[in-house]
């Protein structure tokens, strides 16, 4: 473990090199996080001076802007023309200082356990590898939010994907952490958060998750919330109570809870923004503000052939800037 003089000689260096290492402050008000699709064609459009303007008033709400971990790279398969050198060609100096500049925080979004790869240090090696495009442009990631790895180990159930690990919760546990101390010993101050889906995972088996990590000695900054209005499997579950006592789990461990807001239906704009209003009204309604709001979009193929993920204008109803802008005004 890190001694404290060598955590600030390392600040100081990184500081003088003009790579800061450590998160960014933002006020409370500014609790919206966007997260476009990888593939989405207008990606890159979004950080040149006339695309920027296209957003001006959905930027003012964010606390930060989240990238897949993939669109970092330089060759990904399925992000259509996006690439971590585009992001850096965008505009002078890059899209990534660009951020910073603005004080919006850089988040990924990142594999710990997936179905196609269970140990936890060797994606962390992945991750690591992909964020050396922003830390290189000279800015930094404030948080990573790790992709559902319980939903990926554990034994396959009903509407969830068909994962290889067949993992057992304390079996999972050690290569989370693995992968968190992985990531830690390169950038101890990256906050990294948990992404599990509800009701996929009952909040039981979510509270049970939580406490599995506390045993060795993780203790999550950040838990974020993956409700998916579509899929109620336990048909027993009384939503309003169950987020309501997860709150209440997370505030008594001092964990923030944050919440996804997507479009389930993928059939027409209108329908997507529909899906994902009536999500952020139902979570409004049962436990306020949550701690961030992730405006998400992970869709590469929502009409069946290519990405037709929309970013802008932000005037444009359907386009992801637009849900930030109408979705914030249901949180006040």
């Amino acid at each position: 473990m890190r001694s404290g003089a060598f955590l600030t000689v390392v600040l100081v260096a990184a500081s003088a090199c003009g790579r800061p290492t450590g998160p960014s402050e933002a006020s409370a008000d500014r609790f919206a996080i966007m997260a476009p699709a990888s593939a989405s064609l207008d990606l890159a459009a979004m950080f040149t001076e006339s695309g920027a303007a296209e957003w001006a008033q959905a930027r003012g709400r964010l606390r930060g802007f989240q990238f897949y971990q993939q669109v970092l790279r330089r060759f990904c398969q399925t992000c259509g023309p996006n690439n971590g050198a585009r992001l850096v060609d965008a505009r002078p100096g890059g899209a990534f200082a660009w951020l910073s500049d603005q004080d919006i925080q850089i988040g990924v979004e990142a594999g710990a356990v997936k179905e196609h790869t269970c140990d936890g240090r060797e994606l962390g090696n992945v991750v690591i590898n992909d964020m050396r495009v922003v830390y290189n442009s000279g800015s930094h990631v404030t948080y990573i939010a790790m992709d559902e790895p319980f939903t990926a180990a554990l034994p396959y159930r009903a509407g969830g994907t068909r994962a290889h690990c067949d993992f057992s919760v304390d079996q999972t546990v050690v290569e989370v952490k693995a992968f968190i101390d992985r990531v830690h010993s390169v950038y101890p101050l990256i906050r990294v958060g948990l992404i599990e889906p509800y009701p996929y995972f009952s909040v039981d088996d979510i509270t049970l998750f939580i406490v599995g990590l506390e045993n060795v000695d993780v203790r999550l900054p950040f838990f974020r919330l993956d409700f998916d209005l579509r899929h109620r499997r336990n048909v027993d579950a009384n939503a309003t109570n169950d987020l309501k006592r997860l709150r209440g789990f997370l505030d008594s461990r001092g964990i923030d809870f944050e919440l996804i807001v997507t479009g389930y239906d993928g059939k027409t704009d209108a329908g997507a923004v529909a899906s994902a209003m009536a999500l952020a009204y139902e979570v409004s309604g049962a436990v306020g503000t949550p701690h961030s709001v992730v405006f998400q979009d992970w869709s590469v193929d929502r009409q069946g052939g290519g990405s037709s993920a929309v970013n802008l204008p932000e005037q444009q109803v359907g386009s992801l800037a637009w849900l930030v802008n109408n979705g914030v005004t249901v949180f006040r």
